[in-house]
């Protein structure tokens, strides 16, 4: 199933696609059984429970709205928090570790929720930064909570699957250099609203084959940049959950991008950092495409001081 939010940013109502050309609201089908959920990882939390009154309600299609001309937000809006993972596919890390693989537990950052953003909104580029790159990851929404996860239980606490793109400022983030890792700006670096675009949904683990490799593009401008299988992770999705829920708890709602492949701008030669006008657009097997085009930031008076 494919589940979805809908409508102007930080007013986004859940939804589930029926088709290519037409959305179920999701309130109106739970408010009937007297459920109101306020946020979207409330909805994942009780989905075991909902699922069958969900699908009934998609087979007979009553209320169902047109797609077409609603905005799409991202799938979880305010999840809880963003656990990010560096450095898992091969060669991801040249040019910043000098083509070193980090060795034992994944890399792990956070990335600040407030970054979310909707699969075909604006990137909007800061005036902080000349170096604004694009990393394409498989994002991993967590459906049950959970601390200590052993490797062969993790599959159980996924939600579902969707499309995520870890935006980053490098020269934010490196502003010190490289062997200067105390002084790395991550959170800075990767924390600009619209940093991290999701969606356009959350695919349902019912219909993804764990064992299955998704394919991973993007291009800039109709260049491919990224071509890669989540095969080729480091650690996979079961091996990252057991890691991350070792350190702190998950819950429903969740997100953890799972790393990017090589291909970022900043390996390029000469590096192809992103400039305004520049389209991105990515996608993922069976979790749709994002399309998203960069825009300059234009200072809002009523917010500067």
């Amino acid at each position: 199933m494919r589940l979805v939010t809908y409508g102007p940013p930080n007013g986004e109502e859940p939804g589930v696609l029926i088709d290519d050309h037409l959305l179920l609201p999701l309130r109106p089908v739970l408010g009937r059984a007297g459920l109101h959920i306020a946020e979207m990882g409330d909805l994942l939390g009780l989905w075991p429970a909902v699922d069958a009154l969900v699908r009934q309600a998609v087979v007979a299609g009553d209320g169902a709205v047109p797609l077409n001309g609603l905005r799409l937000g991202p799938p979880v809006p305010r999840p809880g928090k963003i656990v990010a993972i560096g450095f898992n596919y091969p060669q991801h890390a040249t040019g910043v570790l000098s083509g070193a693989e980090p060795a034992g537990d994944p890399v792990v950052f956070l990335k600040p929720p407030s970054a979310l953003s909707g699969p075909n909104d604006p990137l909007v580029k800061p005036p902080e930064t000349t170096q604004l790159d694009y990393e394409l990851e498989l994002g991993v929404v967590i459906g049950r909570a959970c601390r200590r996860i052993r490797r062969q239980d993790a599959q159980a606490h996924v939600a579902g699957y969707m499309i995520a793109n870890d935006v980053t400022a490098r020269d934010i983030v490196l502003g010190a250099g490289a062997s200067n890792p105390l002084l790395l700006q991550i959170a800075r670096g990767k924390g600009f609203p619209t940093f991290c675009p999701t969606g356009p949904w959350l695919l349902t683990s019912d219909e993804i084959d764990p064992d299955r490799p998704l394919r991973l593009t993007l291009s800039v401008n109709g260049e491919r940049r990224q071509d890669a299988w989540t095969s080729s992770m480091l650690v996979d999705v079961p091996g990252l959950i057991a890691s991350v829920s070792a350190t702190m708890d998950l819950f429903p709602g969740d997100l953890i991008l799972t790393g990017s492949p090589a291909g970022c701008g900043f390996q390029l030669d000469p590096p192809g950092y992103l400039r305004d006008g520049d389209r991105i657009q990515a996608a993922i097997t069976g979790l749709g495409h994002m399309d998203l085009v960069v825009c300059d930031e234009v200072p809002d008076p009523l917010t500067v001081r």
